[in-house]
């Protein structure tokens, strides 16, 4: 009767010792959960609306470029040349599409980097790699 008595206690004992273990996988490169609380506190968010109204300046490619913009038309000044023509949004707002009267363009497509700052797209409507042709906001004289 001992022995039957110590082969369950031995049998109890032994089955609640192996419990399994969860183990974080920490292979992979994610946050826990820690991390995203952290990001979520400190990450800085805008849902500032967009003033697309304005005179913008900068350098396309080392020419200076003077982009002036109203509710729907817009006037370029670029190499000596006047351009004008009328503006769309694209898609979510951040996008702009250009379409001169006459004489055309090298560029049609610029996007805002941020409300203050537009970014003329290159013919593939990719960003320049050097980190050029911006066209900053400047007030008004």
């Amino acid at each position: 009767m001992k022995s039957l008595y110590f082969l369950t206690i031995f049998i109890c004992f032994f089955a609640f010792s192996c419990k399994k273990e969860v183990v974080a996988d920490k292979s992979s490169e994610g946050l826990s959960h820690e991390d995203v609380l952290s990001l979520e506190k400190n990450s800085v968010f805008t849902n500032e609306a967009l003033i697309y109204k304005g005179t913008f300046e900068g350098k396309y490619f080392g020419d200076k470029v003077v982009l002036k913009l109203t509710d729907n038309d817009f006037f370029v000044e670029y190499k000596g040349k006047n351009y004008q023509g009328e503006w769309v949004k694209k898609d979510d707002g951040s996008l702009m599409e250009i379409e001169t009267k006459k004489n055309k363009l090298p560029f049609q497509f610029m996007r805002w980097s941020d409300n203050s700052e537009i970014m003329i797209l290159n013919e593939d409507g990719l960003a320049d790699d050097n980190g050029e042709n911006y066209l900053i906001r400047v007030t008004e004289k």
